[in-house]
């Protein structure tokens, strides 16, 4: 039982009778600072009414967000901060991470910015973003380097703001000297000065808030850290404030996207990264690109990249082959002497290598076809068959990184699929070996290039929202790096696609000063080009690429306004709908309707209107059996649809028709176009598919011949999404109760539970959920109170790169209140564990909307 010592007994005193705000109880992923919260307050309180009471130190405080930080000694609960008069809020100090991973080398952005018409804006129109105030929270900057101004806070010095919030230790005015490397990249991006590294903005003034320590040992920060830097960079009144970090979830309601929607309320540009946890599929974009009006940004890949190459022998002759090494810890993927390769196989004659492998490796190099399990599984079959390296290569087009647990200990390369193919065939043809020297490096076009990104975090939020809004090369991208870890490299992540839209925005601000920032998003996506799918044969889905990507020559000259900019569909409708009564069948479908307000802001042309419907892949993540999809959980990739570029029928796309609205705008006018949409009526409802696609205006003026191409990208899913599982369904064995080691308990029937014995709720969840409750029921089917971390809010869908599942300890202790203050102890009898979760859309009222699962019964001892 929770005891309390007397101080607290005095803390109380000052506190109201009942807990007047909410205590937010994050679910067991997520990490964060031990003893220390954010408290937000109501507009009329003060701090003193926090700092008045004994046990919590104040350790900062916000304006704009109204509120400050908190540290508690272990005797006190954050319920006693939230009955404190005048406290609104309490959330846990959750830890952020940066949105990157180290890459290849890459050798040139000259096409980066020809692709997003950058280059043209900089040659053509003369923009370079003077004037404009971009601050960027990250790692700090190496301000030394050459091509970054190699000053501070000097006279024409482009750093000419920011400081060291990395931690309470110290001070603000500390000139934030990068030592991880990840905001000099960051920095280079936006307004790199030299030769080798072309900025997006180079002339900006910027401002460096530092929020990652030097002596963490994870690339990580928390939401105090965060929120005080943001507030700073406001008040130092920047334009734009550039984020490439964020903590999962797909709900807006965390401390820092409500600080952020402010900011936009406030007129600031938030652009902030989406988030790199694609390989999870749908429903991944973190916070705080979730946020209401930040511009979330998702990645593409480089067109060109440089990279490590191996030599491979064959019997036709020596062929060079790219290759991605596997990341650290694993060792660099060098092979100084010619080496026999092998195609070995498992125990079950697969050359998937999932299984021992029979085959002896020793001294040989393993070639194994990705696919089925981890590449980590693969390589540790292969090293324990005695080979000295693995090569994995693709069963898709495109390349992806490769990570290995710690615990192997042998260099891996990725190939593409084309590539794996010809060294398989050659070892079938006859003996061929492989080299890789550190010094080889070549430059090719990248097989994914202009495509998004495979790590790019996908939409929609919890609630259908669409994200991210827009795109930006983010895949493979060269930047400056601290001079002391070698001056330039290259990394890859949607934490590289922020900052070039960032840069992007300060051109279009240089351009037009008095432009909104509702007019900014506006622009950024309708000027958008979709972006090209060649294995379907369509365009990325909008919850992968948003609008598409950038294209900011056209978003500064365009001559329209589109209102609304991007449509989430998250209320379709299921009758027939009567005005288009020839257009659509079976009458049974889902349906929208909506209406675009466009305007024509040219003062002397008049503007023609065509309209055009552009269909984009359909994604699902689950199976036809309504499981999470094997393609995704073994190969890290989902389902699409249509599955190749053959013909499909056209009642398997979405459709759109415009059934209302003039086609001639007169200077400065507007007419509303009113458009019907309707989902790919042919996929089965079983199978989850999430679909969109492009509303494609043709716009012309008088006198001209070129057609402007404007977009509304629209997304949606095709059912009623109210009535989806939440949690992970029962054929893949969740949930359950664990042991120890967190494997499934048999007989929970046999179970008895006592004071020496750890037991668990494993839960996996495929949707995220409003409401998260585990309580524990006795056998007179009476609810005796939460299981300790059993209840939460807001809580986002299981990601297949973290934990595979949440866990929450089952014992004697419950809680009788949503904000784990009142608990005890329970006598020994027999139990079982009730679990619910809401259904999307739910209403936390109505029992019936949410999703329940309940445990075998089991014994608490004594």
């Amino acid at each position: 039982m929770r005891l309390f010592i007397p101080s607290i007994v005095l803390a109380i005193a000052y506190a109201i009778a009942s807990c007047s705000a909410r205590v937010v109880q994050y679910p067991s992923h997520i990490r964060v600072k031990r003893n220390s919260y954010i408290v937000q307050l109501h507009p009329t309180a003060q701090a003193r009414c926090v700092q008045a009471i004994p046990g919590i130190q104040v350790s900062r405080h916000f304006d704009m967000f109204h509120g400050v930080a908190v540290s508690i000694g272990d005797s006190v609960h954050p319920s006693q901060v939230a009955n404190i008069e005048g406290v609104k809020a309490v959330w846990p100090n959750r830890v952020f991470s940066l949105q990157y991973q180290n890459e290849t080398t890459n050798g040139s952005d000259e096409y980066l910015h020809q692709a997003t018409r950058v280059h043209q804006a900089h040659t053509e129109l003369g923009l370079n973003g003077t004037g404009i105030k971009i601050g960027i929270i990250d790692t700090g900057v190496d301000y030394t380097h050459p091509d970054l101004g190699a000053c501070w806070k000097t006279p024409n010095c482009p750093w000419q703001y920011g400081g060291s919030y990395a931690s309470d230790s110290l001070s603000p005015n500390d000139p934030p000297m990068d030592c991880m490397g990840h905001g000099t990249h960051v920095s280079g991006i936006i307004a790199s000065r030299g030769d080798r590294v072309k900025g997006v903005a180079p002339q900006a003034t910027l401002g460096m808030y530092r929020v990652f320590t030097c002596s963490s040992e994870s690339a990580d920060t928390n939401d105090a850290n965060v929120i005080a830097a943001m507030e700073a960079a406001f008040q130092d009144g920047h334009d734009i404030i550039s984020m490439s970090l964020g903590s999962e979830t797909a709900w807006e309601e965390d401390p820092v996207a409500v600080l952020a929607s402010k900011f936009v309320d406030a007129g600031v540009v938030m652009v902030v990264a989406n988030g790199n946890s694609g390989a999870s599929g749908l429903l991944t974009a973190s916070t705080p690109a979730v946020g209401r009006n930040v511009i979330s940004v998702g990645s593409v890949d480089n067109w060109n990249i440089t990279s490590a190459h191996a030599i491979f022998t064959t019997h036709t002759g020596q062929h060079s082959v790219l290759f991605l090494p596997s990341a650290a810890p694993a060792p660099p993927f060098i092979i100084a002497n010619n080496t026999l390769v092998v195609s070995p196989t498992d125990n079950t004659g697969s050359a998937l290598a999932c299984t021992n492998i029979t085959n002896d490796l020793s001294g040989k190099v393993a070639l194994i076809q990705r696919g089925e399990c981890t590449f980590s599984e693969k390589a540790l079959n292969a090293q324990n068959a005695g080979a000295v390296a693995v090569v994995i290569y693709n069963n898709v087009d495109g390349m992806v990184d490769m990570a290995f647990d710690s615990n192997i200990l042998i260099p891996g390369a990725f190939i593409s699929m084309n590539d794996g193919r010809m060294v398989e065939e050659s070892i079938r043809s006859g003996r061929t070996l492989v080299r890789a020297l550190e010094s080889d490096l070549i430059t090719m076009p990248s097989p994914s290039g202009g495509h998004m990104s495979a790590f790019s975090s996908l939409g929609p939020t919890a609630e259908l929202g669409l994200v991210p809004l827009i795109s930006a090369p983010g895949g493979n991208i060269l930047s400056t790096y601290p001079q002391s870890m070698g001056s330039y490299t290259s990394l890859s992540g949607t934490s590289m696609a922020a900052p070039y839209v960032a840069g992007a925005v300060a051109l279009l601000k240089q351009a037009r000063p008095d432009i909104t920032v509702t007019h900014i998003r506006e622009l950024l996506v309708t000027t958008a080009r979709p972006i090209a799918d060649s294995s379907t044969g369509l365009v990325s889905n909008p919850y992968s690429s948003g609008g598409g990507l950038i294209n900011i020559y056209d978003a500064i000259r365009a001559r329209a306004r589109i209102d609304p900019p991007l449509l989430s569909i998250n209320n379709t409708r299921r009758e027939h709908p009567g005005p288009i009564n020839s257009y659509i069948r079976p009458i049974n479908a889902y349906w929208e309707i909506h209406t675009l307000a466009i305007q024509n802001t040219d003062s002397a042309k008049s503007m023609r209107i065509s309209l055009a419907h552009i269909s984009a892949n359909s994604l699902t993540m689950f199976d036809k059996n309504g499981t999470l999809s094997q393609q995704l959980l073994t190969n890290q990739t989902m389902p699409t649809w249509p599955t190749n570029t053959s013909p499909v029928p056209a009642n398997t796309l979405p459709q759109v028709l415009g059934i209302r609205g003039n086609t001639l705008v007169r200077p400065g006018q507007s007419t509303n176009i009113t458009v019907f949409i309707a989902p790919p009526l042919g996929l089965p409802e079983s199978e989850r598919w999430f679909y969109g696609g492009f509303i494609n205006f043709k716009l012309t003026w008088d006198g001209e011949s070129t057609a402007f191409s404007h977009v509304v990208p629209y997304a949606g899913f095709n059912g009623d999404m109210h009535k989806l599982s939440v949690l992970a369904s029962a054929p893949i064995g969740l949930p359950f109760l664990a042991d120890s080691e967190l494997e499934p308990i048999e007989n929970v029937s046999e179970l008895t539970i006592s004071a020496d014995t750890d037991v668990y709720l494993a839960v996996a969840l495929d949707l995220p959920t409003r409401i998260f409750a585990a309580s524990i029921v006795d056998a007179t089917n009476t609810t005796r109170g939460y299981l300790p971390l059993g209840y939460s809010e807001y809580v986002g869908r299981t990601l297949l790169d973290e934990a595979p599942y949440y866990t929450i300890p089952v014992n004697r202790t419950v809680f009788h209140d949503t904000q784990m203050t009142n608990s005890s102890e329970l006598s020994a009898g027999s139990y079982h564990v009730h679990l619910k979760v809401l259904r999307p859309f739910g209403d936390p009222a109505r029992e019936s909307d949410f999703q329940i699962w309940d445990s075998d019964t089991f014994k608490l001892g004594d």
